[in-house]
């Protein structure tokens, strides 16, 4: 298998696990809304749809690029995730002080 193979099959599994992941964020935040609020539960569904329909599109660009371009994207799409992660972090320490 050559290096730009390797490299293909990485960006296809990167982007195959973006997806699972982003399917399973939204499954697991329906359900914890649906025992909230329906008003909220819908404009969060609307917007994880959304973003999630833009980070596939993105992604799957990506295989189109040079491998310095998709380190840019992959990378670029890590650090997006990390402020997810401090935001979801930040809003559960702040119910959990309610």
């Amino acid at each position: 298998m050559s290096t730009a193979d390797r490299v293909n099959k990485s960006v296809r599994d990167t982007i195959k696990s973006a997806e699972d992941f982003i399917e399973s964020t939204k499954k697991s935040l329906q359900a914890e809304l649906s025992k909230k609020t329906p008003k909220i539960e819908h404009a969060l569904d609307q917007s994880l749809d959304e973003a999630g329909a833009a980070l596939t599109n993105a992604l799957k660009s990506v295989e189109k690029k040079t491998s310095r371009e998709q380190l840019e994207v992959l990378n670029g799409y890590r650090t997006f995730l990390k402020g997810q992660i401090a935001f979801v972090d930040e809003r559960i320490k702040a119910i959990k002080k309610s």
